[in-house]
């Protein structure tokens, strides 16, 4: 049974080898910045506080021999007057001409910036080895992040965000930044990306602040404006099920579209119910659950079968070893087999 926990120091490596999966500014294959984002995590999960931009929370998923397997992240405060949420705002407009029978439909796309900005959560990697295997390894990756928030609201924000993987071509490039991006700043793709980690003023800088016309763009660049990568739709899936939904926005990098939704009404977070740890095992045909327990640096999570009758959880003997938990010890319980459109 694999175990969801806060990241350690000792996992360096393993975040390495998962970052060679995605590379994204949010997970570089960068072993500086990654242990920069170890070390911020840890003083985040060691001194829970209000949302900022320095607390950032990685998690890991670790095999019963505690090899690493897959990382996922809750950063408690994206965009700020240093480092604002920067996106394209989609918008809808409709022109029309008296003298001829034409209405025309166009997209328009608007550089904006947040300077306070919402929860943002980080990116979710699972390694290939592990894809597909039995457990509800994605579902505790993906909704484990929600039953930490759910026990820590006050470390959160009001609204939470996920920005998803946009469409690329087999080499990793993006066609809206080549045609788009590029033209305003003069740098490539994974130039201007590894910049943007640190630095935003040059896109508030160079980017035009009045609106574009998508319809400008080729066709097949334009159609691709908010599509996600076809490795991320699982995972769009969840967030999904979960009650996140597109919010008109999109990455001025690459044309990938943000999710979000108020963190209240995310349905995992809705669903948290604390239970106390029952004496008898659930039935055969019990239904999938995000089981957790402890609080900062000692929270931990499973998904594993349980039953929740008056505020008790019959659990796998399984789940309460990985968790080290006893019975009559209390337990966050989320269900796995409900979610916003069933």
């Amino acid at each position: 049974m694999h175990l969801l926990r806060p990241a350690r120091a000792n996992d360096l490596a393993a975040l390495l080898e998962l970052a060679r999966y995605l590379d994204s500014p949010n997970l570089p294959m960068d072993e500086g910045f990654l242990r920069g984002r170890l070390e911020r995590s840890s003083n985040a999960f060691h001194d829970l506080g209000p949302p900022a931009e320095e607390r950032e929370y990685q998690f890991v998923l670790a095999e019963e021999t505690d090899r690493v397997v897959g990382t996922c992240a809750i950063l408690s405060k994206h965009g700020t007057e240093s480092m604002p949420h920067l996106f394209l705002r989609v918008r809808h407009e409709e022109r029309s001409a008296a003298s001829v029978p034409i209405t025309v439909q166009h997209r328009t796309l608007q550089l904006e910036a947040c300077y306070d900005g919402p929860t943002e959560l980080g990116a979710l990697v699972l390694h290939p080895d592990s894809r597909g295997r039995p457990g509800w390894l994605g579902r505790l990756l993906s909704w484990g992040r929600f039953a930490f928030i759910a026990q820590h609201p006050q470390c959160f924000e009001a609204q939470v965000l996920c920005e998803m993987r946009a469409a690329m071509d087999d080499e990793g490039r993006s066609a809206f930044w080549r045609v788009f991006g590029k033209r305003f700043t003069g740098m490539s793709y994974p130039e201007a990306d590894r910049r943007s980690v640190t630095d935003k003023k040059f896109i508030l800088d160079l980017f035009p602040d009045t609106p574009f016309y998508a319809s400008l763009l080729p066709a097949d660049v334009e159609s691709q404006l908010g599509q996600v990568h076809e490795e991320a739709l699982p995972a769009v899936r969840l967030l999904e099920r979960a009650g996140l939904r597109w919010i008109g926005e999109i990455d001025p990098f690459d044309a990938g579209p943000f999710y979000g939704a108020q963190t209240n009404d995310v349905v995992p977070i809705q669903q948290n119910l604390i239970c106390t740890v029952g004496s008898e095992p659930p039935g055969h045909d019990a239904p999938p659950f995000i089981l957790a327990t402890g609080r900062g640096a000692e929270f931990r999570a499973v998904a594993a079968p349980a039953e929740i009758t008056g505020g008790e959880a019959k659990l796998p003997k399984e789940a309460c070893t990985r968790l080290e938990i006893s019975v009559g010890d209390e337990i966050a319980t989320t269900p796995l087999s409900s979610g916003a459109g069933g």
